[in-house]
């Protein structure tokens, strides 16, 4: 019989538990969102990668633009020493022009007929001509170095500019990528958020049964223990009532000495009530009535693997037990007036 009402009391409890949970959703929910965490999961690493391959990406393209720099920089160099270059010949070449022709046609016809013979008048003009070609070749040549060192410079800059190009698509495309994964970040917070919740229902169900197992034995020996040995202590009597303290921690060694399951049970007399509760399995308040001249708890509520159970609930779950103490008022013709607890005692009173 006592194993029936566990079982029921078991199945009003998680049904009761499910239906409340119900409205953020169905509990076969929780495989989709596990599901759906792995892909989240995939797609988050599969953005990392990604991002990782932009980054190599944008460092290979950086040094690119560095070397490019050095390039372009020593380009400019040789553009000025060549320049420097160019400006020297002209010097030279602005002297030999003096030379021959500053003193006018004098000079050239001097030079000439300084000749010896025909021969040596030859060897003269072809001297002149010599001179004044390879100046210009000179110069030529240097104009067309200058010339040649500037459109590589200016290729170089183009290649650099699209470089610069790329590395903002590539920054650009970093950024894009970091958006995206916090955004799926988020999604996944909120995904193992609702995992989480739906984690502790399973857990709750999976405790549940060997919590409400522990409670219904609690319930169903309270009338069954040997209420009797309880020794009162400051006992008070007159003539017409009696009045005795009984305190907690002697309660809690009847229910640890009455059974092996009972073993981790503490009871506790609060103000105005009492508690009675076991590690990790229930946690029971309520207070004393007196009833027929007897003694009787009554549960106000019941704390089940973190879940507080009051109300019609509470009523459900406790319907069918007998929470009354086998405790008889052991003088005759006398009967229970007032109980009344306080912080680790309870006081009763006794009248005619």
């Amino acid at each position: 019989m006592k194993r029936i009402i566990s079982i029921a009391l078991t199945s009003i409890f998680i049904i009761n538990f499910l239906i409340v949970k119900g409205q953020e959703g169905e509990l076969g929910e929780f495989y989709q969102l596990k599901q759906k965490e792995q892909e989240v999961i995939i797609e988050i690493l599969n953005l990392d990668v990604e991002k990782l391959k932009s980054q190599k990406k944008l460092e290979e393209i950086t040094a690119e633009i560095e070397k490019l720099n050095v390039v372009i920089e020593e380009k400019e160099k040789e553009i000025d020493r060549v320049s420097k270059d160019i400006e020297k010949e002209k010097i030279i070449l602005n002297s030999w022009f003096r030379f021959l022709y500053m003193s006018g046609t004098n000079a050239i016809l001097s030079l000439l007929l300084m000749a010896k013979d025909a021969t040596d008048l030859l060897h003269r003009l072809i001297y002149i001509d010599v001179v004044t070609n390879y100046y210009y070749d000179k110069l030529e040549n240097l104009y067309n170095l200058v010339k040649h060192k500037k459109e590589e410079e200016k290729q170089l800059a183009q290649e650099r500019e699209l470089l610069l190009q790329k590395q903002e698509e590539e920054k650009s495309v970093i950024i894009k990528l970091e958006e995206l994964k916090r955004s799926k970040d988020e999604v996944l917070k909120e995904i193992k958020a609702k995992i989480e919740n739906y984690q502790r229902i399973l857990e709750i169900v999976e405790n549940t049964s060997s919590s409400l197992s522990s409670l219904d034995f609690l319930l169903s020996s309270i009338p069954k223990l040997p209420w009797e040995k309880l020794q009162p202590h400051d006992v008070k009597l007159s003539f017409f009532s009696a009045e005795a303290t009984f305190y907690d921690k002697d309660v809690t060694n009847l229910f640890r000495s009455y059974d092996e399951k009972l073993r981790q049970v503490e009871v506790y007399f609060i103000n105005g009530g009492f508690e009675i509760k076991e590690e990790n399995k229930y946690d029971a308040k309520g207070k004393f009535e007196i009833e027929d001249n007897k003694i009787r708890f009554v549960f106000d509520s019941i704390k089940v693997q973190g879940i507080m159970i009051e109300g019609n609930l509470l009523q459900k779950m406790v319907e069918g037990y007998d929470t009354t103490l086998s405790f008889n008022v052991p003088l005759e013709g006398w009967k229970l007036n007032h109980i009344s607890s306080e912080d680790g005692y309870l006081k009763i009173l006794l009248k005619k």
